[in-house]
């Protein structure tokens, strides 16, 4: 793997996560935090590396980059990582003799794959870990699962995963990861979930200011320039403590050593203001989810109350909002993990801080 200045290295985490495993205290776990904070890079550049010095068969997959498709790909890719790593000896070779698979593999009462002997036997999700589970030490990084709880299609296939990672918890590994807090409630905090309980749920640490002075030191050694350490943690703790953006003001900055790190910083925040992806969220929203969003970022609670509701109506132009149609905005707006609701039950909150930031400078 090609070498990342810019990376700061968090092997004792990495090193306490693994042992967890190694110790057999633990099989599953889920690290929560929004997106930009690192978790991507900490799989692939600390846990991962780590993992394999230490004997273990490793399996990236995001989940994001996949979409309403991401049951399929996945099955793909660990078709792919099992005949990588012997299944294709233990299952003489059926690996290379797939013709089709189903749209609804599930591991359990879903699709299975299709040979093109038909002597074969149908080989499915269970069937997968099983040969995977015979072959040693298996780590799977399953990044921003919480993907998978936006498609009611893939309740089976959830519960088929459950259920082999179940049956091989002393061979097989995994993390998952999430930037979605209602996503991730829906898979493992609710009763009903289908990873009800299923390992430990934890939140993705903070960097502290070693991260900003190593950012400072990387930058020294590029540009052979000083970079005032005390303005950049200033910097990141104004910007959250969103690590991306941080790496991505020092960068700026390493490229164009004449801007001060507040006028990088301000450009920097420009851009994420002006982020298509946030544009597209709000252009494909229903007016009154619209209203929703932003009054939800400026704190608004108790949206069934009479005050609230003539508040809504009149900022929609009409005389009156019944009830129905504000839970019903409410429940799109969590289908699709823009919104979750406060623990307490009191109010909701913007699920994505980058979009709440985004929300709050948005007219």
């Amino acid at each position: 793997m090609k070498i990342d200045l810019w990376h700061f290295p968090r092997t004792e985490l990495a090193q306490q996560v693994l042992g967890l495993f190694e110790n057999g205290l633990s099989s599953a776990l889920v690290f929560f935090a929004p997106r930009r904070m690192g978790k991507t890079e900490f799989l692939l550049k600390d846990i991962q590396p780590l993992a394999e010095k230490k004997g273990f068969e490793t399996l990236y997959f995001s989940f994001l980059d996949s979409g309403a498709t991401s049951q399929l790909n996945f099955t793909n890719t660990l078709i792919r990582f099992a005949d990588k790593t012997g299944l294709e000896r233990t299952s003489k070779s059926a690996l290379t003799r797939i013709r089709k698979i189903s749209a609804d593999v599930a591991g359990v009462g879903g699709g299975v794959l299709e040979f093109d002997s038909s002597k074969d036997k149908p080989l499915d999700l269970l069937t997968l870990f099983d040969s995977l589970s015979k072959h040693g030490k298996i780590l799977l990084l399953l990044d921003e699962v919480q993907v998978l709880a936006q498609h009611e299609s893939n309740h089976l296939f959830i519960a088929g995963l459950r259920t082999a990672l179940d049956m091989h918890k002393d061979t097989i590994k995994v993390i998952f990861t999430g930037s979605s807090r209602e996503g991730l409630r829906r898979m493992f905090s609710q009763a009903s979930a289908p990873f009800f309980h299923f390992g430990q749920n934890l939140p993705f640490p903070e960097l502290t200011r070693q991260f900003t002075d190593h950012l400072s030191s990387v930058y020294k050694k590029i540009t052979k320039q000083s970079l005032d350490p005390d303005l950049l943690w200033d910097s990141f703790q104004e910007m959250d403590c969103v690590p991306q953006l941080a790496r991505s003001l020092v960068e700026r900055l390493a490229l164009n050593p004449n801007l001060s790190i507040m006028t990088a910083k301000e450009q920097l925040l420009s851009d994420v203001f002006n982020d298509r992806a946030y544009i597209e969220v709000w252009d494909k929203a229903s007016k009154l989810e619209q209203i929703l969003l932003s009054e939800i970022a400026i704190g608004t609670e108790s949206f069934f109350s009479e005050p609230v509701r003539q508040k809504l109506a009149k900022l929609l132009g009409i005389k009156v909002l019944a009830v129905s149609s504000t839970q019903s905005a409410l429940r799109v707006l969590q289908r699709k993990q823009l919104v979750g609701r406060s623990p307490n039950r009191s109010g909701y909150f913007i699920d994505d801080p980058n979009f709440k930031r985004w929300l709050l400078n948005h007219e």
